[in-house]
């Protein structure tokens, strides 16, 4: 495989010009990076307005989260409600905007069969308060869009 572009990611700017991408996706990368909310601007800076963005993380409450010794972050349900100012969230970390399109926790198959995947989903704060370290997610995937 021949990359375009080689980059260490927790080093900002990023080397693109602003509003370059009509759709940024980021599997399994946040949770290794030192700085959620310098990633987040410099992602709000590379998105076009209305861009898409995804993100694939492991949910705190995933051993994966925990056992690679590269992660620094471990991200819950609400992490990314930040950006948005979503349920009151303040804006004192960053100005930036995102408008949350979609969030869903992702389950291995037998949580998906006995339904705690559709019972977490349904009700999230209710699952990461009581039962997430009793029947813990995998990955959760967030789709958010550059609000400018």
């Amino acid at each position: 495989m021949n990359p375009d572009v080689v980059h260490d990611l927790d080093v900002f700017p990023y080397p693109f010009e602003d509003n370059s991408f009509d759709r940024i996706r980021m599997s399994h990368v946040v949770e290794h990076l030192s700085d959620i909310v310098k990633l987040m601007e410099e992602l709000h800076r590379l998105g076009k307005p209305g861009a898409e963005l995804e993100i694939i993380t492991p949910h705190y409450s995933s051993s994966n989260s925990w056992t690679d010794p590269t992660h620094k972050q471990h991200l819950g349900f609400y992490s990314f409600d930040f950006f948005t100012g979503r349920e009151g969230r303040v804006d004192f970390y960053t100005r930036c905007r995102f408008e949350m399109a979609e969030k869903k926790l992702d389950f291995h198959n037998r949580y998906k069969y006995l339904g705690i995947a559709w019972f977490a989903n349904k009700f999230p704060r209710s699952w990461e308060k009581y039962y997430c370290y009793i029947l813990p997610a995998r990955n959760m995937t967030i789709r958010m869009r550059v609000v400018k």
